[in-house]
């Protein structure tokens, strides 16, 4: 479980970079930079940085080069954690000559670990020194301070006034002195030296691994409660409201601050303010069947502050994300063996999931009984299958069941649903006057809704269905391949945009009004037929080894191999039996990679679809009842007919 939570702590704050890498990558006249170097000392916050910004950069390629600035004094444990982030390293001395002038210098200290302060300020001087026509963001980790309640009415202290503070009024110690000394070596270099710098301030910094604070010892509070099995909450949690940030807020804050920091300013950062008491009571609501709680505390608590003031990084325009369960949940997993809880990664179909899925079962146990009185094949597809070969049953994220057909099987399915389907079921597609504009045909749960923001932008019968993803026969040819999917692509897109007015991908919606009109003028019938006549163009083509996928979506992913989809065996899924691909290691392989059987990383456990209606109707309620539900009106709920007792 610890290397779960990690690791998916390092993908999310990988994740948190993804979006300014698409800017940057968007409006590449405004990135200037071709290099980005990595320096500092054993903190954390480099470690993650260092993995988020490599693993970013791969995605979404933005700088030539991303490097890690080393020297002779470097330690073991940052030569392992380079090795592990693929990052190459430069030696300081060898840094001038290594990359052009333009780069960007992203240096890290955590003045709470005195071990490494000689070194460290060695290595940030001859940084500032080498630093000429380079951009310099110097992230300091904050060691701990004293409350100004006593001094002053403010509930935070700006950067001036805390630089103040730190210097005049609080207890000088040897963190504090590091710190001070760390923001006059900056000062002299941008004033003396015009270097292009900034310093981001966190205090009371948190990963699931690692945190730096004395005052917040959420591994004691963790301790303690499961020691008692009581999280108690008393006046001393709530009196002392601290800056909190958490790691993958101060990852995205760090690479941001490289392209919209002002030179020469200092940045208060934190991803939100909260008590002891605030993360106790968080960890109750996350394992409330493991703790209880109890609640100590008077009428009015007098309130001690050691906040950073952060209105000056916020108008830059950088939302924090920060999410104090999700905080707790990754924390408590590490520190116990406590499963982490996806549960919230679910919460967004109110309680329905199960049910949605024992009823797509019922949907799969008629369209089964309509097969096999027809002799027609079918199976498991898509994440249905992945979830049948890795756990036996649906995906408990997963909310469509998908099955797939060959054509000549699907053609029988479509015939015999005309007339066999039952009346609880509806059959989805373009031909059937349906109102269906997708080219995934699918049978649906009357009286329910099931919208996406694609589909609810159109009325039409949209409940909860089952994908019937169909499999056509192509070319053994590589070129003739291509040929067919293009043409199929084509086809696909007209009909996305001439059913939605808009496409895909955002950079295209200011051509699309162009576009519309244009495509408007032919009727639906003929993007349906065309498509199903060029699905079918090789329908008869014997010993052809490769199939597409005709759906749409994976039209550009190419062609899937034939061998192995040919043939079923029932296995158990979900208390029933469902076929699947006698061989099905191609299919997956194709679909998801050759390591399909991995889960995927905690945090991505979670609803695929951008739903805008959820509507089960009367299977929410006791069956046993005897008001009857009223029937769908698609026009809207006022439209339904009140129905008499």
């Amino acid at each position: 479980m610890k290397n779960l939570v990690v690791t998916d702590e390092q993908i999310m704050s990988a994740e948190a970079l993804y979006p300014h890498f698409k800017s940057l990558r968007a409006q590449k006249k405004n990135n200037k930079y071709s290099a980005a170097l990595v320096a500092g000392d054993n903190s954390f916050l480099c470690d993650y940085f260092m993995f988020a910004l490599k693993k970013a950069n791969v995605k979404y390629p933005v700088f030539d080069k991303v490097t890690y600035l080393c020297d002779i004094t470097e330690s073991e444990y940052r030569k392992n954690t380079i090795a592990q982030a693929g990052i190459d390293a430069v030696n300081a001395d060898d840094f001038s000559s290594s990359v052009n002038d333009k780069k960007i210098i992203f240096f890290f200290a955590d003045c709470t670990d005195l071990t490494e302060k000689d070194m460290i300020i060695q290595r940030l001087k001859k940084v500032l020194l080498l630093s000429k026509n380079s951009r310099v963001v110097l992230s300091v980790i904050l060691p701990d301070f004293d409350s100004f309640s006593d001094m002053s009415p403010a509930t935070s202290l700006a950067e001036r006034e805390f630089s103040f503070y730190l210097e005049n009024h609080c207890e000088r110690t040897a963190e504090i002195e590091y710190y001070l000394e760390i923001e006059s070596l900056c000062r002299k270099a941008v004033g003396s030296d015009g270097a292009d710098l900034n310093i981001l301030r966190f205090s009371n910094i948190f990963a699931p691994d690692c945190y730096n604070s004395k005052k917040i010892d959420i591994q004691s509070i963790v301790t303690q409660a499961l020691k008692n099995k009581i999280i108690t909450i008393s006046d001393d949690d709530c009196k002392d409201v601290f800056s909190v940030s958490y790691v993958r807020d101060a990852c995205s804050d760090v690479f941001y601050t490289a392209f919209h920091g002002r030179t020469g300013h200092i940045y208060n950062v934190a991803s939100t303010e909260l008590t002891v008491g605030d993360i106790k009571e968080q960890i109750y609501f996350s394992y409330s069947d493991v703790f209880s709680l109890e609640k100590k505390l008077s009428s009015a608590i007098s309130h001690r502050y050691y906040c950073l003031n952060t209105l000056k990084f916020n108008a830059l325009g950088n939302t924090a994300e920060f999410d104090l369960s999700i905080m707790v949940r990754h924390i408590v997993s590490y520190l116990t063996e406590f499963e982490y809880d996806t549960s919230d990664n679910i919460a967004f179909y109110c309680g329905r999931i199960e049910q949605i899925q024992a009823l797509e079962i019922e949907m799969l146990k008629e369209i089964d009984r309509i097969c096999v009185e027809n002799d027609i094949k079918y199976f498991l597809a898509g994440g249905s299958l992945l979830g049948a070969v890795r756990s036996g049953g649906a995906i408990p994220w997963d909310d469509d069941l998908d099955i797939g057909m060959l054509r000549k099987d699907y053609d029988k399915f479509r015939k015999a649903c005309k007339t066999q389907l039952s009346d609880k079921f509806s059959y989805s597609g373009p031909f059937n006057g349906s109102g269906s504009h997708y080219t995934t045909e699918k049978v649906r749960l009357e009286s329910t809704y099931f919208s996406t923001k694609y589909s609810n932008a159109n009325v039409f019968p949209d409940g909860v269905f089952i994908d019937i993803l169909i499999y056509d026969k192509t070319s053994n040819i590589k070129i003739f391949q291509k040929l067919h999917t293009f043409i199929l692509g084509v086809l696909y897109n007209c009909v996305i945009l001439r059913w939605n007015h808009r496409p895909w991908a955002r950079k295209y919606h200011g051509i699309v009004k162009f576009i519309v009109p244009v495509l408007k003028v032919f009727p639906w019938g003929m993007y349906h037929n065309l498509f199903e006549f060029f699905s079918k163009i090789y329908k008869n083509k014997k010993n052809a080894r490769w199939l597409i996928d005709t759906v749409g979506k994976k039209l550009k992913d190419g062609p899937l191999p034939i061998a192995g989809l040919e043939d079923t065996v029932y296995v158990d899924f979900d208390g029933i039996k469902a076929p699947i691909p006698v061989d099905y290691t191609g299919y997956l392989n194709y679909a998801y990679g050759p390591n399909y059987m991995q889960k995927p990383n905690l945090s991505n456990r979670c609803c695929p679809h951008d739903f805008a209606r959820i509507d089960l109707g009367k299977y929410v309620f006791d069956k046993s009842g005897k008001t009857p539900f009223r029937d769908v009106d698609i026009k809207g709920e006022l439209f339904e007919l009140e129905t008499k007792n």
